[in-house]
């Protein structure tokens, strides 16, 4: 990687230096994902913390090594400097795994500004908005169920805590993709109904399709849902970034289209956000470059009038940057939160101080930076050397 995105970052013109760029690998949680965190340390005894959207063992090894690449051109540079960063990492990468390195860093980064600012992230970004940032739950809370009524159990219980929206994937327990044959389709459009009928009629229910349909597929399945009034309907073509595809199926339909988690490029989110008529955008701030260029994203989905729904999968490192754009987002209608699961506990002490989270919202942190430290206890106890 020698020279991948030389002049990524220009030497530091304040005194404060990078010394050290650490990928840190948390085991798999209940969800079956490892959580990816980058630590950087600086020689004014400053840390900062990031995470990114880790997908997989394969995916997770393959960002921990650009983040490795990475880390000898950044040492000695100034980590206060996050735009000259972006635009050289633009420059010298591309794909999904790539951005989400440097998505990790760039937080990190954002982090130890902030502590010497003494300001949270989101106080330079322009200040809140707003005191509390809405929730909706997700199939996170899952865990190992198996069967619909374990699931509907599990979703019901995300009522329970506070939550008013639950966002699953009812089609991979019925093997479809592409275009569904009719039983299989009617096994999860049955599915849905057990849950619209658990969850009642006025309780927010989203559904993720997670881009397997065909555009065939996705216009039969989006006419099934209709009547079931789901908040949206998440990727509901393949590949999920072609507007063409979206649009046909956003045309056909009065169930809001919802896209975004895989767009790690700007120029795609304005491309899908140009062309497609989505109303609901989920740009993840783990693989698309960062806490920055989500904020300049949500701005332009502002102006084609597109409400914001980040995509947070991962850890609470990465919920308490996603947290920070959307404390000063004016366009946002939830963040998706995905640790409700008893299994998940251990996950909330991984930060301290840890998330807050009363009734569905979560209260942004006050504290300078991101506003959490790792606990190093579990850390030690869970880290893929």
């Amino acid at each position: 990687m020698e020279g991948a995105h030389s002049g990524a970052v220009s030497k530091a013109r304040h005194p404060i230096k990078i010394e050290t760029v650490e990928p840190i690998l948390i085991k798999p949680t209940t969800r079956g994902y490892a959580f990816l965190i980058v630590r950087i340390r600086t020689d004014q005894g400053i840390d900062g913390i990031g995470e990114c959207h880790a997908s997989g063992e394969a995916r997770s090894l393959a960002i921990r090594d650009f983040v490795d690449s990475m880390s000898g051109e950044l040492e000695g540079t100034n980590p206060l400097e996050i735009e000259a960063f972006l635009n050289g990492a633009a420059q010298g990468g591309s794909g999904w795994e790539w951005f989400a390195a440097v998505s990790a860093i760039e937080i990190a980064m954002w982090d130890i500004l902030g502590q010497v600012a003494g300001l949270p992230i989101y106080m330079l970004l322009g200040g809140r908005v707003r005191e509390r940032i809405p929730l909706y739950a997700n199939h996170g809370v899952f865990a190992d169920s198996k069967t619909v009524e374990e699931r509907v159990e599990r979703a019901v219980s995300t009522k329970e805590m506070g939550f008013d929206m639950f966002k699953w994937d009812p089609f991979g327990y019925y093997g479809i993709q592409g275009a569904p044959e009719t039983a299989q389709l009617d096994g999860a459009i049955k599915e849905v109904e057990a849950m619209r009928n658990a969850l009642g009629a006025d309780f927010n229910m989203a559904i993720d399709a997670h881009a397997r349909f065909s555009l065939e597929g996705a216009l039969m399945t989006v006419k099934a849902l209709e009547p079931l009034n789901p908040f949206f309907f998440e990727e509901p073509t393949n590949p999920p970034d072609q507007p063409n595809l979206i649009k046909q199926v956003v045309d056909s339909t009065a169930i809001p289209i919802a896209t975004g988690e895989l767009l790690s490029e700007r120029q795609s989110a304005e491309k899908v956000l140009a062309h497609s008529g989505i109303q609901f955008l989920q740009s993840e701030v783990g693989n698309n470059g960062g806490i920055l260029e989500t904020f300049k994203v949500a701005a332009m989905a502002e102006a084609h009038d597109v409400k914001m729904a980040p995509h947070n999968w991962c850890g609470p490192v990465l919920a308490r940057a996603t947290a920070h754009v959307c404390t000063t987002i004016p366009n946002l209608v939830y963040m998706e939160y995905a640790g409700t699961a008893p299994e998940a506990a251990w996950e909330h002490d991984l930060i301290d101080p840890p998330l807050q989270i009363e009734n569905g919202e979560l209260i942004p942190s006050d504290l300078p930076g991101l506003g959490s430290k790792l606990n190093e206890d579990i850390v030690a106890a869970r880290r893929i050397d």
